[in-house]
């Protein structure tokens, strides 16, 4: 019997952008080719126990969040990107600065022996690619890319096969720059499978929630780690006299959900904070408006649930780069900074949905396509070739 060609998926929480992308295609990819190849799910920081694989992702973990607290420090890094040659600034990265990861990275993948190596991260992408490069994986070892973010940046190795990006803009804008020699595709954002099967309606998930069913919702998010602007945009909100419902979530800020748990509030405001949540789809499923930082699937998710966005806080250029996809391409979003401004077009929708409901046929028109399982076959045809 042939022996089925391997491929890897592998996952690195640094927030939640690149996992959740990673695990819809990983899922389209289960659910079409079981069977017909050998399909390993990596955990690629986790799998081995090892403490220094461990702390590198820690460390990216904590670096998402201070690009979220400190304004201008994930601007100041891509300045550096672009100072420096990329093999010059990558190399200090995984070698130096994280260089705890580099050999067990190395002996990782020589030990997955894979055929076809899938990232939605730049850190295996950099480590595959220097893998093969020295021989310590097979040569013949394919390595693929899908970049979540509308542009690619600086800090996506070169040296893959080819490279995904989520936007026909960012495919061009690779195409004619840094990326020129690379192979550059368009795939729409992949939606996770977990996403399509919340489809019972608004007032379903509100009366599973508890939520009054005819006030206009607002969930508020800032990823995972519950940083940017929510607490700041939450307590302006709740100065409102307009009948709405705040969904606050705080996630894995402890700190802050508990803080959210003292404040008071007038009588026309339902106000739920919330934890850490595996429930945030279903809320979002519930709620009329999106708030919070622009991430990846943090935008990409309401919009498919033709759920408008407020943008009130970019901590990186990507996540400028996002903004402006969904702001100006999409057109399924606002930028707004100023709190007060926030408050007073949240009670502007709610007089007026004009305005609101050009945004929500926005989002109608933008969850048509669902790049899952088109990348899924994309990948299984490369696996093949």
């Amino acid at each position: 019997m042939e022996k089925k060609k391997k491929i890897v998926f592998t996952f690195v929480e640094a927030g939640l952008g690149h996992i959740m992308p990673m695990t819809a295609v990983y899922n389209a990819f289960c659910k079409k080719y079981e069977g017909k190849a050998e399909i390993v799910k990596c955990d690629f920081f986790r799998t081995t126990g090892d403490p220094d694989m461990k702390y590198v992702e820690d460390e990216l973990i904590k670096e998402v969040k201070k690009h979220n607290k400190y304004k201008g420090r994930g601007s100041a890094q891509f300045l550096l990107m672009d100072v420096f040659s990329q093999k010059t600034a990558l190399g200090f990265l995984m070698k130096v600065k994280y260089k705890r990861g580099f050999k067990p990275s190395m002996e990782l993948l020589k030990n997955l022996d894979a055929d076809l190596i899938f990232c939605t991260h730049f850190f295996p992408l950099y480590y595959t690619a220097e893998a093969r490069e020295n021989g310590i994986i097979k040569k013949d070892t394919k390595l693929f890319a899908y970049c979540p973010d509308p542009v690619i940046g600086k800090q996506w190795d070169k040296r893959t096969d080819a490279i995904f990006v989520s936007s026909e803009s960012g495919k061009k804008k690779a195409e004619n720059g840094f990326f020129k020699n690379t192979k550059v595709n368009f795939v729409p954002f992949p939606i996770r499978r977990e996403v399509l099967e919340i489809n019972k309606g608004r007032e379903y998930y509100r009366e599973k929630f508890s939520l009054p069913t005819d006030k206009f919702t607002i969930l508020l998010a800032d990823g995972a780690y519950g940083a940017g602007k929510l607490k700041a945009t939450v307590e302006k909100l709740l100065k409102s006299d307009k009948k709405m419902t705040i969904i606050a979530v705080a996630g894995k800020n402890e700190k802050l959900y508990e803080y959210f748990k003292t404040l008071t509030y007038p009588e026309n405001i339902t106000f739920v904070p919330i934890g850490f949540t595996n429930k945030i789809l279903e809320l979002t499923a519930a709620a009329d408006l999106f708030i919070g930082k622009a991430g990846a699937s943090s935008l990409a998710e309401p919009t498919y649930f033709k759920v408008p966005q407020i943008v009130n806080f970019c901590a990186t250029p990507i996540e400028k780069w996002i903004c402006e996809h969904h702001v100006k391409s999409l057109k399924t979003a606002i930028f707004i900074k100023n709190l007060d401004e926030i408050k007073t077009t949240v009670e502007r929708w709610i007089q007026d949905k004009t305005e609101y409901n050009s945004l929500v046929k926005n989002c109608e028109i933008a969850s048509e396509s669902d790049g899952a399982e088109m990348l899924a076959d994309k990948l299984f045809e490369l696996l093949n070739a």
